[in-house]
């Protein structure tokens, strides 16, 4: 008897300090977190925060282009990388659809697009007023198994940026309500495959024909009924509830043997078991060092490039040098890939998904994060589609908040802000806009001269 389908995905989170990246550095490194002996993914989800400056973020369209266009083409150089080293590799992967909100961004890629049915986003910002300089982006979509008989297999992947500081973890806990509250997919009937979906101002489409135009949509959160749930991004939980002093710097975690004691005061594990945050989601063991705050090393990829290795591998090995933590932040597990068990309460371990590798990737050094990537493999989820008295622990069931009624209009509102702060911080952190405030201050004093002076 064959064993029953699954889908091998691929997650990569990375918050990218606004920095614009050099693809080709980029790809050496972005398959690091694969099991090289488990299937390869058929999908490829890549979540980023703080991609782009920020009032690029607000503004989008051309100004963010240079900055997604980058990453979009990070997928495919990554895969015929590891395709010359290893024949049975895919070769490539096709970019399925990007949204952003606010200064983050979800990317999908697939092996095989014609497998990919029903892809669709949703997003809500968290910052300042609703704006989404901290925000979250979702996406939803089916995939066939290819062969007679088998039955879809329905993913929500969501990537996210919670509050900053040690002291706010309640204000993390308070952003994770919000995005499960507003992250909002309206659903029609579609049957056709995706086609590339890359806006980011308005619910994507899929081709011409697809949509039963007579049927009107219907809206769910990102807990849904037989669809597996997986949270990626800088979740920003932190080891402390307040900064550390220079005499705190000194105890910093040296080596490696030091971080399974240091993960004990991690603010994300106390929370999620006491139900405050990422409710019914699990995580697998964490054995890699904390992914911030480092010193950013913003030349090493350069140098990479230019000496065709790795400038990881020139630096000192002494455990001490290895790990260049800045002083003004506690060493922390912010970025973190976590998901839903397919089976809540089965006494199978991780409720039959199997996860291949989950680890950072330490030799990406040009941010003060390290990107973190999760390989896992997804299976099928029958469960039953209507609530019973026995589902209370079935968040797909049971969803932990109710969704925003008010959720669209919040969306809309925040965008105007997000146009209106985006169009002032560009006026006055860039020449261009500085230039343009100048000229107009100068034209209004001549015209008040000229108008006094008459």
């Amino acid at each position: 008897m064959s064993s029953p389908p699954s889908l091998p995905i691929y997650l990569f989170t990375f918050n990218c300090a606004r920095l614009l990246i050099t693809p080709s550095i980029l790809a050496t490194h972005l398959f690091s977190a694969l099991d090289p002996s488990s299937p390869p993914p058929e999908i490829i989800a890549i979540g980023l925060q703080e991609f782009a400056p920020i009032s690029y973020s607000f503004l989008g369209g051309d100004y963010l282009s240079p900055y997604l266009d980058q990453w979009s083409s990070v997928p495919h150089l990554a895969a015929q990388y590891f395709h010359s080293t290893n024949p049975n590799f895919p070769s490539e992967y096709v970019e399925l659809g990007r949204y952003t909100v606010g200064m983050t961004a979800l990317f999908i890629f697939g092996r095989r697009s014609e497998r990919v049915k029903n892809l669709r986003f949703g997003a809500v910002g968290f910052g300042v007023w609703g704006m989404a300089n901290k925000g979250a982006v979702a996406a939803r979509f089916g995939y066939s198994g290819g062969e007679e008989g088998d039955d879809d297999i329905n993913v929500t992947i969501v990537a996210t940026h919670l509050s900053a500081h040690e002291h706010c973890c309640t204000d993390r806990n308070r952003d994770w309500e919000t995005l499960s509250r507003g992250t909002v997919f309206e659903t029609t009937v579609r049957t056709a495959p995706v086609i590339n979906i890359t806006s980011s101002e308005e619910t994507p489409l899929l081709s011409e024909n697809t949509t039963d135009s007579s049927s009107s949509p219907s809206i769910s959160g990102i807990y849904h009924p037989n669809t597996h749930l997986l949270v990626m991004g800088d979740l920003n939980y932190r080891t402390s509830h307040t900064s550390p002093t220079p005499e705190d710097f000194k105890h910093f975690p040296r080596r490696t043997e030091h971080f399974a004691e240091f993960f004990k005061r991690d603010q994300l594990t106390r929370e999620r078991i006491a139900g405050n945050t990422l409710h019914g989601l699990t995580e697998a063991p964490i054995d890699f060092p904390p992914t911030y705050k480092y010193l950013e090393d913003i030349l090493s990829l350069l140098e990479d490039a230019e000496a065709g290795g790795s400038s990881g591998d020139r630096r000192q090995k002494s455990h001490e040098d290895i790990y260049d933590w800045s002083p003004n932040r506690w060493p922390s597990w912010c970025d973190r890939i976590l998901w839903l068990p397919s089976n809540p309460g089965s006494e199978e371990q991780q409720g039959s998904i199997k996860v291949h590798k989950y680890t950072s990737i330490p030799a990406i050094r040009f941010s003060d994060h390290k990107p973190v990537g999760l390989h896992i493999s997804l299976p099928g989820i029958k469960s039953p589609k209507t609530v019973s008295s026995g589902d209370e622990t079935d968040f797909r069931l049971n969803p932990p908040f109710p969704l925003d009624k008010d959720w669209k209009a919040k969306r809309y509102n925040a965008e105007v802000k997000e146009w209106i702060a985006g169009y002032a911080i560009l006026m006055a952190t860039t020449a261009n806009g500085l230039t343009f405030l100048g000229c107009v201050v100068l034209g209004a004093g001549v015209l008040w001269w000229g108008v006094a002076g008459r």
